[in-house]
């Protein structure tokens, strides 16, 4: 058996195929980083149309973008700084309890107020979403609510249970021009549905607004609680 500085020519051959080896491996590598970049990986993730489970497993992201929202099944969901915007869609919790602790408190948009006329003309669902309804009786005045197909749809009330609240401002300061909710087709009335005219005395019995919240009973129907 030949021999060369103490090897013998078969383990030349090998330590010879295994460097060979190594350097294809690496060549291999060195292509598939050239090939593989970010691009590769979003294709990869997006074509793949499958759930990726990390369970067990921790992602931090600077951001995090979804084109068809983001649900989360257990666990919660922790937010340390930097805040959660939700820019379209909507953001729903439908299990657990939703803590609002910040010490800077609520902040929530508020559009322009809704005007029902001084008619018996029935206050709409486009009025109620607004979440604040005023009108000017000139006397004692009767307005049916929408329907509840038309609260439903139009409050987005999907689920039994569901509820929207808003407030109805009687702007008439002369006594007897009250108004008063009449419900409207499938809907259900609950407590006292006068808002009477405002009294400026320092006796006033009535402050001349009163708040109600909307809940869906079922898929036809509604109920409007007159809460304050």
């Amino acid at each position: 058996m030949l021999r060369y500085a103490g090897l013998c020519i078969s383990n030349i051959l090998f330590i010879r195929e295994t460097i060979l080896t190594k350097v294809e491996n690496l060549i291999g590598e060195i292509k598939m980083k050239k090939r593989f970049n970010l691009k590769s990986l979003e294709y990869l993730l997006e074509a793949s149309n499958r759930n990726l489970d990390l369970e067990g497993s921790d992602v931090t992201v600077n951001s995090l973008t979804s084109d068809i929202g983001a649900t989360i099944t257990t666990g919660g969901m922790g937010i340390t700084a930097g805040g959660l915007t939700v820019t379209a869609g909507n953001f729903a919790v439908t299990a657990g309890t939703s803590y609002l602790k910040g010490t800077g408190g609520v902040i929530r948009y508020q559009g322009a107020e809704a005007t029902t006329a001084d008619t018996t003309a029935a206050v709409t669902a486009a009025n109620i979403l607004t979440g604040i309804v005023k009108c000017t009786p000139t006397g004692a005045l009767e307005k049916d609510t929408d329907t509840a197909a038309n609260l439903i749809s139009g409050l987005s009330l999907g689920a039994d249970g569901d509820s929207f609240d808003f407030s109805l401002i009687n702007l008439s300061t002369t006594g007897g021009q009250d108004i008063t909710l009449d419900e409207g087709t499938n809907v259900t009335l609950v407590g006292n549905m006068i808002v009477s005219a405002r009294d400026d005395n320092d006796d006033a019995v009535s402050v001349g607004s009163g708040m109600f919240r909307v809940r869906r009973t079922s898929a036809t129907e509604v109920t409007i609680y007159r809460i304050s």
